[in-house]
């Protein structure tokens, strides 16, 4: 006999996938703000209350709202395909954020009893849910527990929900990350004001989500964060941009902490000195709003710095916005539409102008379809006239409002003439005579004093007059030591420069004769190879010599490079990014022919500048680096490795770069003292070994880098290792100062 059977739910499923679907409450809350933005709601309140009945969380917007059939097709049936069968919001056309069925679940995560009212828009009357949850036990059917519906008369249209005895406690730093969680769904602020007839054409006005405490007992209520206490009020400008449909464009300062505001300007970025440029021939409509701000930590708090620093380098940019719809990709995370960090790159304008320093959107009203055009992928517009003149005109009021309040500040704004500042030296043994000369004439008063009277202080006063006598000639006696120690430091350097210089000079002159030696080279290697070829020793050996001289070229390339850097007796920041990347085209094949894996990573649109510094040293510090780790990688067994790592570092004003080999390691004992003057790890070569040989290994390399580091105050140190490799040596350098950044 057969029998139908079906399955049947235990109520405690609701637990279970609450508490699997939704582990995190910070998770939980997200979920419900994004079925706001899905309802298409404006304005959401997210309110914290402490009551007689414990702690309770309300989340009200101003959305849709629900009827009695989505409340039991949606919200009270598990897995609706709602979501699945329309993905984009009825009245706005969002894209859904939530994830499918989650909602109900994120509930049940927070708290043990639920209040849901929603009214929809053409409704007369709401609808109130009822649930506890704690009537889902296990052993009871999911079917039997019931739910309560009824229907209310004052209730406005959108949705609140009201969930009584949380489960967990909420601090404000779980508060803030829920907040950052949903940033992306907010327009940051309104550009221009939404207008009748752009409210009738379903223009999304953008969405806002606030979040508050509240005591119940006293009717108190106090924002913890938003948008504006978190990020915009501390800004330091606010710039501006409009375009009207005539195409005629003007820009202003609205906003400055640094100095007077600028009144509204007319402005083509084609006609920059004109008083009265043209208007636009294909851009109309466009408005920007840009908040800007220099990260300095002398010109923010310190919590707020760090705050900003790490949203902005995620949010920071111009977002494009199209007739009240997000353009994807402008303005997200490595997308430089607008090119500011190119010009940042190149160093054209020292005003911080990279996206990091921007957080702003540009609105475009084109509701036609006349002007812009998406990609059929709808990533992104086509590049017509109207886009290209948007970019241009956006770009060119941005660095001029840049460079406007770099003026206020007092600080320049175009590179070039950037010198290191000298102190004057002083002779610090005859200053030292001088100070024992006053001590020695005081020691004699003092004791003239006590001779003639036994006043207590005057004894004590000549007990001081010894002390200070003997601590004068401790410090002399160090002195003396360190200036023995500078003279032979400065000889030293003097050898090294003018063996750098020997080896520029060489570098020059095979430089200069070497294309002439590679194209007869090639002659006779082709030569060989078409009578040879029968002959497979021969033939490898060619190949062999032809690689070498091959390498031969790379590395003269790099060393004239170099050596051309070091001409250039002025300091400026240096791109330790582009160091890098050029170190590694130099090296590469070098290393190849010598078996070695190299690598190279620094980040995309960051060039990582240095405080001021010649470009050479940089290079100086790659160089003597790779020396030591090809030594101890042939040391080593192991597989032959090195990576070359550059980045920022977050916690500190300073850029890092890590260099990793898998040689033969750096012993504990010695860590501390590989970075003295000739120190060194290397073997001594026989003593019949050539010039050469004993040439290398002189202790050397990493005192230089030690040298160059220190003088720009930075650190270098053994780091930690990582993966297969042995031995990382890390050098951290003082980045470009914040407000040039």
């Amino acid at each position: 006999m057969t029998e139908k059977l079906s399955f049947e739910a235990d109520a405690a499923l609701i637990h279970r996938l609450g508490r699997e679907l939704v582990a995190r409450q910070e998770t939980a809350l997200i979920e419900l703000i994004k079925n706001g933005f899905d309802a298409d709601a404006t304005e959401m309140s997210v309110v914290f209350t402490q009551g007689a009945v414990g702690p309770a969380l309300e989340i009200r917007d101003n959305g849709s709202g629900m009827d009695r059939p989505d409340l039991i097709n949606g919200f009270l049936r598990l897995a609706s395909g709602l979501k699945v069968q329309s993905p984009f919001s009825s009245k706005f056309g969002r894209q859904r954020a939530g994830r499918k069925g989650i909602g109900r679940f994120a509930t049940q995560r927070l708290g043990d009893h639920l209040v849901l009212t929603t009214r929809s828009e053409h409704a007369t009357r709401g609808l109130r849910l009822t649930v506890d949850w704690t009537a889902f036990t296990r052993g009871r059917d999911l079917g039997d527990v019931e739910v309560l519906l009824d229907e209310v008369e004052d209730c406005s249209t959108g949705t609140t929900i009201r969930i009584q005895h949380l489960y967990d406690d909420w601090s404000d730093a779980q508060i803030k990350r829920c907040w950052r969680g949903v940033l992306g769904l907010q327009q940051p602020f309104p550009v221009r004001p939404v207008t009748a007839a752009l409210k009738s054409a379903k223009v999304d006005p953008g969405f806002a989500v606030r979040f508050f405490r509240r005591n119940e007992l006293l009717s108190d209520e106090m924002a913890v964060v938003n948008l504006q206490t978190e990020i915009l009020d501390h800004l330091h400008a606010v710039i501006e941009l409009r375009v009207d449909d005539a195409g005629k464009a003007a820009w202003s300062i609205s906003r400055n902490r640094f100095g007077s505001t600028r009144d509204w300007q007319t402005i083509h970025h084609e006609h920059l000195e004109s008083g009265n440029p043209p208007p636009y021939k294909s851009l109309k409509n466009a408005w920007m709003k840009a908040h800007y701000v220099i990260l300095d930590p002398s010109l923010l708090p310190n919590l707020v710095y760090t705050r900003l620093r790490d949203e902005l380098a995620s949010q920071g940019g111009i977002r494009l916005y199209r007739n009240g719809f997000r353009v994807v990709p402008y303005g997200d995370p490595d997308n430089d539409w607008l090119r500011l960090d190119e010009m940042y790159t190149k160093r054209s304008f020292l005003a911080p102008l990279a996206n990091r320093n921007f957080f702003g959107i540009i609105e475009v009203h084109d509701p036609d379809g006349e002007l812009y055009e998406e990609h059929t992928s709808r990533e992104g517009l086509i590049e017509n006239a109207a886009f290209s003149e948007l970019k241009n005109l956006a770009s060119s009021v941005l660095v001029t409002a840049a460079t406007r309040i770099s003026e206020d500040r007092g600080r320049k704004t175009k590179a070039g003439g950037l010198n290191r500042r000298k102190k004057q030296a002083s002779d610090a043994q005859e200053v030292l005579s001088k100070i024992s000369d006053a001590i020695d004439a005081a020691k004699e008063a003092t004791e003239r004093v006590a001779n003639e009277s036994t006043n207590a202080s005057a004894l004590a006063a000549v007990a001081k007059v010894e002390e200070a006598s003997k601590l004068l000639e401790t410090k002399r006696i160090e002195v003396e030591s360190a200036e023995q120690q500078m003279a032979d430091e400065a000889a030293m350097l003097r050898f090294l420069a003018t063996l750098g210089m020997t080896t520029a000079e060489f570098s020059h002159e095979t430089g200069m004769t070497f294309e002439a030696f590679r194209l007869d080279f090639g002659r006779v290697f082709e030569t060989v190879r078409s009578v040879a070829e029968s002959d497979p020793v021969l033939m490898n050996q060619v190949e062999r010599a032809s690689g070498m001289l091959s390498r031969l070229d790379t590395l003269t390339s790099y060393l004239n490079a170099l050596a051309a850097a070091r001409s250039v007796r002025g300091i400026r920041e240096v791109s330790l990014g582009k160091a890098v990347q050029e170190f590694e085209r130099g090296i590469a094949a070098q290393a190849k022919a010598q078996n070695i894996e190299l690598s190279a990573f620094t980040p995309p649109y960051d060039p990582l500048f240095t405080e001021p510094m010649h470009e050479a040293e940089i290079a100086s510090i790659l160089l003597n680096l790779y020396t030591n780790s090809v030594k101890a990688i042939k040391r080593s067994s192991q597989k032959r490795k090195i990576s070359v790592m550059a980045d920022r570092m977050q916690d500190a004003d300073r850029v890092r770069l890590r260099f990793y080999d898998s040689g033969d390691g750096i012993s504990p004992e010695i860590q501390e003292r590989i970075f003295d003057a000739f120190f060194t790890t290397s073997f001594s070569p026989p003593a019949g070994s050539k010039d050469s040989d004993h040439a290398t290994g002189t202790g050397l390399g990493l005192w230089i880098v030690s040298q160059i580091v220190g003088n720009v105050g930075g650190e270098v140190f053994v780091g930690q290792t990582m993966g297969d490799y042995s031995t990382c040596i890390e050098v951290q350098l003082p980045s470009e100062k914040a407000d040039e950044a």
